[in-house]
């Protein structure tokens, strides 16, 4: 696929997505570029859609336009966004082009800083937008300014741009620009992609080099060494990159929990002497580190595509520290565990384990992140083997496309040589029927009563999921089923719908914003309402139908008007309406609410009983499944590795008799010396092996 026929086909696709969704194609575009920006830039972790613009009729207020804005304070950094969506013939973006749209964003913080939203109604985005960032003034450090554009650049421009400091008040911002133009955003998409690397050369920072050991490890898959760094170099970086240092489960926490841990700040302040003691240190893996030899021992002169795994908050408070309070990080030092990745097959499966079985000094810890995980290998499977029903007056079935790994879905469609082959790709796989681990996490929890989560945005949503799914998948994974697939995927159809419903409302059109509140909230006040009947939602027909019933239209119209006048209500808990949402205190509120649901609805109701004795019908099925793919498994882990467990049990002590002899089993079974094994010997050899995962990282 070339560029041309790629802009052509994403421009189509823009807008009819926004015609499925009832949408402005500038919207469609933001949330598919803010997908690139988080996912494979990295440099946010998240996006709200405060479209404004305002031409200067005076001297007091500048001429200024936004499309959407994000205040990320694990990072102190306000991320500002200009969205250049153009149809038509492609245009150059050249400097001019970049300077005024660039003027227009940061016209827009300097309005704010002015009071320009002063009077601005509480419930308009923009407004609450303002009143963060004024609330929010004094832990700003630096603005962030994006441009997303069809257009493409010319030649000499640059994608990362770094713009001259402004001053507001007394103090001085500094300026960054992202710019993903359409040869950006197709780049992306190309299997080929990889994001610029970033190198940290540690006498750019002041220091001559980060004193470290290795460790004897012995192993094939990666190298280990202990360091100890200034905390200066830890907050210098983290300031320079924010964003890009951090694995994705730690920027879920940090956006949680904000910026900066008081403990931390406290020892920094106060009793820094007692800082390398008192902190658990930090996790880190590295692509690659150029070492020196000296008088003093090795030293790390350089790192590239430094990450951290575990430690984000401490390295985001002594950043914090500097920001708020001036502090002198001068004597603090960090201990940091850096491990060099060797075997590239691997790295996915042992960053996980690592941030697995890393320092548990916070629970972002518990949450794997990793799209290895076998319920997302599951939910694959189902989504390649389940053809949606046929559907009346249609020739073919299609497919609900799970994208386990990103780009799955384009890479496999931008490989086809044929625009005839890509029309038929896209049929069977229609594009507004793929979905991610973020956009599964997103209708589950929605449909479990979880607003307050899914309102938290994607990466935090889904590390909420992923802690409660992981603790599930332990305790019975046979509740992971077809019938689990097909409900999921009915519940994609409903949220989607909802969206649909919310965007055609008057009172919605007359006050737009906080969609993406609204609907995991009628969502659940919809099921919360079902529930209070003693009987369930029938997600089977949905699926059947492959489109919610019009006989709940009606119910969803008032639901979701219920909870926007919640959102909205002026006395309110919290003057921010995002930040409300968030809370369960605001889901309290919604649930207790008194609502009837109509008699079209409570027609189209299932019997609880029904609903139980179809689930158990399924995971009886998935049962049986399991326990034949688990033998498989057994089998093709080989003698090799049922050898190491016995000898690396043995050594360290790890195995009693019984697990030895399971060993024994384990290995007879692949030799065909044992023809089957018992439902019981099956799960204790796999249990065996999962608890001895650890020790065979070396």
């Amino acid at each position: 696929m070339t560029l041309e026929e790629f802009r052509e086909d994403l421009i189509n696709e823009i807008k009819a997505q926004s015609i499925e969704s009832v949408d402005y194609p500038a919207d469609v575009f933001i949330e598919y570029c803010k997908d690139i920006l988080v996912n494979d830039f990295g440099v946010l972790s998240e996006l709200n859609h405060t479209y404004y613009e305002y031409k200067a009729t005076n001297n007091q207020f500048k001429s200024m336009r936004l499309d959407a804005s994000y205040l990320e304070r694990s990072i102190n950094t306000l991320h500002l966004l200009y969205c250049d969506f153009n149809d038509g013939e492609p245009i150059s973006i050249n400097n001019e082009f970049i300077n005024q749209k660039a003027n227009l964003l940061t016209n827009f913080f300097i309005n704010v800083t002015r009071g320009f939203f002063s009077r601005g109604a509480e419930s308009d985005v923009v407004t609450q937008t303002a009143i963060e960032i004024r609330k929010k003034i004094d832990d700003i450090k630096k603005l962030h300014l994006i441009i997303i554009s069809t257009n493409n650049k010319s030649e000499r421009l640059k994608t990362t741009i770094n713009l001259k400091p402004i001053v507001v008040g007394d103090k001085e911002y500094n300026i960054d620009l992202t710019l993903l133009d359409i040869s950006g955003i197709f780049e992306t998409k190309l299997q080929s992609f990889k994001r610029d690397d970033i190198i940290i050369n540690v006498e750019d920072y002041g220091f001559s080099g980060i004193p470290c050991i290795k460790a004897d490890i012995n192993s094939e898959d990666y190298d280990s060494y202990l360091a100890v760094v200034p905390g200066k170099f830890l907050a210098d970086i983290y300031m320079k990159f924010s964003a890009r240092l951090l694995e994705s489960n730690v920027r879920s926490f940090l956006n949680t929990r904000g910026e900066i841990n008081k403990g931390i700040l406290n020892t920094i302040l106060y009793n820094k002497s007692k800082f390398f003691a008192y902190n658990n240190g930090i996790a880190t893996i590295a692509d690659d580190v150029q070492f020196e030899n000296t008088p003093n021992g090795l030293m790390i002169k350089s790192f590239k595509n430094l990450q951290i795994i575990n430690g984000g908050q401490t390295t985001a408070s002594l950043a914090s520290a500097i920001i708020k309070k001036d502090a002198d990080l001068s004597g603090i030092f960090v201990q940091m565990k850096l491990s060099l990745i060797k075997n590239i097959d691997e790295k996915d499966e042992l960053v996980r384990l690592i941030a697995k079985y890393a320092n548990k000094q916070n629970k972002v810890t518990a949450a794997d992140l990793n799209s290895n995980h076998p319920f997302y290998a599951k939910i694959e499977e189902f989504s390649r083997k389940i053809k949606a029903p046929l559907l009346p007056n249609a020739t073919y079935q299609t497919i609900w496309f799970f994208e386990r790994a990103r780009g799955q879905y384009d890479q496999s469609k931008m490989k086809l040589k044929t625009k005839k082959d890509r029309d038929s790709y896209e049929r069977i796989n229609p594009k507004n029927q793929k979905f991610t681990k973020t956009d599964l996490a997103k209708y589950i929890n929605a449909s479990e009563k979880k607003p307050y989560d899914v309102s938290w945005g994607a990466e935090v949503n889904m590390t909420r999921f992923q802690v409660v799914m992981e603790k599930e998948w332990d305790n019975n994974s046979s509740k992971f089923n077809e019938l689990y697939y097909k409900d999921l995927i009915a519940k994609a159809i409903v949220f989607k719908t909802i969206e649909k419903i919310i965007s055609e409302q008057d009172w919605y059109i007359a006050n737009k914003g906080n969609r993406d509140k609204l609907v995991p909230y009628t969502f659940s006040k919809f099921i919360h309402e079902i529930d209070k009947t003693g009987k369930c939602f029938n997600y089977k027909r949905v699926w059947e139908q492959q489109s919610l019933q019009y006989e709940y239209y009606d119910d969803l119209k008032k639901i979701s008007k219920l909870c926007f006048d919640v959102l909205n209500d002026p006395n309110r808990p919290m003057n921010n309406v995002a930040e409300y949402a968030k809370r369960e205190i605001c889901w309290k509120e919604i649930s207790s609410r008194p609502y009837s649901l109509c008699d079209s609805t409570l027609d189209l109701l299932i019997d609880k009983e029904d609903r139980i004795a179809e689930e158990r019908a399924a995971q009886k099925e998935q049962k049986f499944d399991d326990e034949v793919s688990s033998e498989i498994k057994i089998f093709n882990l080989g003698i090799d590795h049922w050898k190491k467990i016995q000898e690396v049990g043995k050594e360290l002590g790890e195995l009693n008799q019984h697990e030895v002899e399971l060993c024994d089993i384990a290995i007879k079974y692949i030799k065909r010396i044992y023809l089957e094994l018992s439902k019981k010997q099956t799960k204790e050899i796999l249990e065996l092996d999962k608890k001895m995962e650890k020790y065979l990282l070396s």
